[in-house]
């Protein structure tokens, strides 16, 4: 048989699924040709599906040697290096495609995606528009357009992108999920979940819709607590559990006052609001006690990411690893506190933990609820962010942390508070919120529109994607329908810099259901007090927790009729609104909140509690920290 006989039957094998027969047959042509091209990459195409990536590598770069005229192997190349997250080599592989083969309308939407990696938002878009020209119909391209239209702020070109390559794929599980992801933006949350759930329809095991379904249940304020906490649970039922076959035991020393190494899994090693909270625990961690392994699952890097990578002893970048191999490199490194830091948020390495590389494994509070994984054994929390009843709804045992769950940063910058509220300058209030748009729930918008009413001059600016262009017909109808005008809206787009746009508040208002975080943290910080309700769940607290640690309990209400009470009383009493103001920044300075020290102190004794349990053969158990003497 011709080696070109052996190479149709090899492709044929493959094209039956009959893997094992067509590998043997790639491999014995290439020994006969070795500089058989076409070999080659049918050899990358198959190692690449069977997870044999440094195979798949190889055998696309020798394609490419061997046939350097042929736009579709420098394709494959580029999309491995793309996977491996190398976005320079998959740019240039892409645009050598497409010099090649100008009509390659996959290798356009390809350099689409890539672009994106890289920033690049208008370039891509002129790609995926560009593979669009050449095939209207490729789904795959109306997919990638939707993923970069949120980076410009376009959610409503983004819902169209989406709805188009659907309408061309109805079985196309990643665009309903990330439909739903946009649906969910624009606080449209019935319909994202509903997306989300075509997704698991469509293919059971995709965890990251899974996962997106349960961020979607945060904001939601008509599902009982009971209800959100029984589907985090079905995560670790369908996810995780089946991906773990074994039971896994730790050989690492059980001396329980020996110095610790701990292990921090995030994707947000970067500028991102889990930068804020993450940094200075990192700084102020006591290397005495405390030796550093920072694991990073995103191939993005910025200046924030230099200054986690100095403050770590290890730093591990592992955005291409597979959760097998990633936990063994956490077991080599003989971690004995693995801290997972994005629950079900976007990056996470959730279902990583399932195979317990360490042999305590804690989930650090960023993702607002619990994570449902039964390997995870603990998770931070505070006296007000986790009261009593919260034990129930979680699959953790709960620390708490004598002052605040989590401790604050801002960003460099020297943008000051003014040094008056800015009504004094524009004759009329302005209260904001720049929060996620799946925050504001109904009653939010309600009691938002309450406000205004009782304050008539009033403005209320809210920021966030998509808000400023594309006519925000999803934002204004919801106030309209309360009575509210949009002449009585300021809508903005996120901006590079997240502190000027806070100088244009007096008041910040906090969603009722879903509490800002960073938000509440950066309105304190330029100097804007916060007017917030909490309630029953922990997400429903987080504004008790920062309002207490910074001394207001004036604008902390327990009901709706409160919270409105003491937002149009504020706005009315200028004195006192101006007062409240005065000394906001040191105040918030000065508290726990910002205190690092303080907080990493905390959470080292938390630490040192657990293992001091595992070492004694003790399953975990809820930890209330004492507080460091002052």
């Amino acid at each position: 048989m011709s080696v070109e006989s052996q190479f149709e039957t090899a492709v044929q094998l493959h094209q039956a699924g009959r893997l094992g027969e067509a590998f043997a047959l790639y491999r014995q042509i290439l020994e006969v040709n070795p500089r058989h091209a076409q070999a080659w990459h049918q050899l990358a195409i198959l190692a690449h599906g069977a997870g044999h990536r440094d195979l798949a590598m190889t055998a696309a770069q020798e394609a490419v040697a061997y046939g350097p005229s042929v736009a579709e192997y420098h394709n494959t190349l580029a999309s491995l290096h793309l996977i491996a997250g190398r976005f320079a080599e998959a740019q240039a592989g892409y645009r050598q495609a497409v010099a090649l083969k100008p009509d390659y309308a996959e290798a356009h939407c390809n350099l689409g995606n890539v672009l994106r990696e890289l920033g690049q938002y208008q370039e891509a878009v002129a790609s995926l528009q560009q593979a669009l020209a050449l095939c209207p119909g490729l789904a795959q391209a109306w997919n990638n357009l939707g993923t970069v239209w949120p980076d410009l702020n376009r959610l409503d070109l983004a819902v169209n992108a989406f709805r188009q390559a659907l309408a061309l794929q109805p079985h196309y599980p990643e665009a309903h999920n990330n439909l739903g992801v946009v649906l969910k933006d624009q606080g449209q949350l019935d319909q994202a979940m509903a997306c989300y759930r075509k997704a698991l329809e469509q293919w059971p095991g995709y965890a990251a819709a899974q996962s997106n379904l349960l961020f979607c249940l945060c904001f939601k304020e008509d599902v009982p607590p009971d209800e959100v906490f029984a589907e985090h649970l079905r995560f670790d039922e369908l996810q995780v559990r089946p991906q773990v076959s074994a039971a896994v035991s730790h050989a690492n020393n059980r001396d329980p006052e020996r110095r610790l190494r701990v292990g921090y899994v995030s994707p947000d090693f970067r500028l991102h609001p889990g930068g804020h909270f993450l940094l200075p625990v990192l700084e102020h961690h006591d290397r005495q006690q405390i030796e550093l392994f920072c694991y990073y699952s995103n191939p993005k890097s910025d200046a924030l990411t230099e200054a986690f990578q100095r403050r770590a002893d290890h730093w591990r970048v592992c955005h291409t690893l597979s959760d097998a191999a990633l936990a063994e490199h956490i077991t080599a490194d003989g971690i004995d506190i693995l801290v997972e830091c994005a629950g079900h948020m976007l990056g996470s390495r959730l279902m990583m933990f399932g195979r317990r590389p360490a042999p305590i494994q804690i989930s650090y509070p960023l993702y607002p609820n619990t994570t449902g994984v039964s390997t995870l054994d603990y998770r931070i929390m505070d006296p007000y962010f986790a009261p009593p009843w919260a034990d129930a709804w979680h699959s953790e045992k709960l620390i708490r942390l004598p002052d605040a769950h989590v401790c604050y940063r801002p960003s460099r910058t020297d943008i000051e508070p003014p040094a008056e509220p800015p009504c004094h300058r524009n004759g009329f209030v302005t209260f904001g919120s720049f929060n996620n748009f799946a925050k504001v729930g109904a009653n939010t918008v309600a009691a938002w529109a309450d406000i205004l009413r009782a304050v008539p001059d009033a403005k209320l600016m809210l920021k966030w994607s998509g808000l400023a262009q594309g006519g925000a017909a999803w934002c204004r109808d919801r106030f309209a329908a309360q009575g509210i005008g949009s002449e009585r809206l300021i809508l903005a787009d996120p901006s590079p810099d997240p502190y000027t746009p806070y100088r244009q508040l007096d008041i910040a208002l906090d969603p009722l259901f879903a509490n800002g975080g960073t938000t509440t943290c950066d309105a304190l910080w330029m100097g804007v007090p916060v007017v917030t309700r909490y309630d029953q769940t922990p997400f429903s607290r987080v504004g008790l927790c920062h309002l207490t640690n910074i001394g207001l309990p004036e604008l902390i209400t327990a009901t709706t009729e409160g919270y409105v009470a003491t937002a149009v009383w504020l706005a009315n009493d200028r004195a006192a609104l101006a007062g409240v103001r005065r000394g906001l920044r040191g105040r918030f300075v000065t508290s726990p909140l910002m205190d690092a020290p303080r907080y990493a102190a905390h959470l080292e004794r938390a630490y040192r509690a657990c293992w001091r349990r595992w070492c004694a053969g003790q399953p975990p158990a809820a930890l209330v920290v004492a507080p460091v003497p002052a």
